[in-house]
């Protein structure tokens, strides 16, 4: 396919690489960062363009923007008959209004320019407005993924919704391990072979059947202690007791 990219941010870096590697054409990009774009046309040996109202000729528009600058770009797209799509999660397929053919295309994964990913390990979810582009999207997506869903903007909303819990607070929860560790003199290393073995439990587990720790043991001791040592901590208190809380009183673990 020949393909037009708006946007030149990860998510963008890494798609159209892929997709150029698989013999389909990117043959053009534009982005609100003239510096990005740069290095995105050079890597893909194409054209840089500044007006979206002058597109070549494409098969698909893929929008890999950040979320509220979406319809801002729309805004600048009057040719309503190309096929467009966005790669975001959290944004629904009703954002594309009038337009005549147009779809999601979601790749399930945290994007960096600077670190390599496997797209064959990727799942990536699409929704259509109709079945021809529907049938488009879908040649498009197994020709580089090895998992393709069809899901609708409510399941796919709330796909985004576990990603965020499942690796961005996952994330972040990692960088308070970190500051606890590195205020006491310690290396965050110590923690790395427990991590790999969190994840690797999960390979071919249920969640709920490999949770450990004090909430799940129902340890009030042990909470308690945690407790009084994040005492100059209030915001890490909290985090700690909520989520101590909500193992203890859920019942995703049942």
């Amino acid at each position: 396919m020949n393909i037009t990219f708006i946007g030149s941010g990860n998510v963008a870096w890494h798609l159209s690489d892929i997709l150029q590697k698989n013999n389909h054409n990117i043959v053009e990009i534009w982005s609100k960062s003239e510096k990005n774009a740069k290095l995105l046309a050079a890597k893909l040996n194409c054209s840089i363009i500044s007006d979206l109202n002058v597109l070549k000729s494409t098969d698909l528009i893929i929008i890999s923007v950040k979320d509220d600058f979406i319809i801002d770009v729309l805004n600048k797209i009057e040719d309503f008959n190309i096929p467009i799509v966005h790669t975001s999660g959290s944004v629904g397929i009703d954002i594309f209004q009038n337009r005549d053919n147009f779809g999601i295309f979601y790749p399930v994964q945290s994007f960096n320019k600077n670190i390599d990913v496997d797209f064959n390990e990727i799942p990536i979810c699409i929704e259509a407005n109709n079945s021809e582009l529907e049938k488009t999207l879908l040649n498009l997506a197994n020709s580089i993924f090895n998992s393709v869903h069809l899901l609708n903007s409510k399941q796919i909303e709330q796909l985004h919704i576990a990603a965020v819990f499942a690796s961005n607070f996952t994330n972040h929860m990692m960088l308070i391990s970190d500051k606890i560790l590195n205020s006491n003199k310690m290396s965050f290393d110590l923690l790395k072979p427990l991590i790999k073995n969190t994840f690797e439990k999960v390979k071919n587990n249920h969640p709920k059947d490999v949770q450990t720790g004090p909430a799940i043991r129902k340890d009030y001791l042990i909470i308690e202690k945690h407790l009084k040592l994040l005492e100059e901590s209030d915001d890490l208190k909290i985090i700690y007791s909520n989520i101590s809380n909500h193992i203890i009183n859920n019942n995703l673990n049942e």
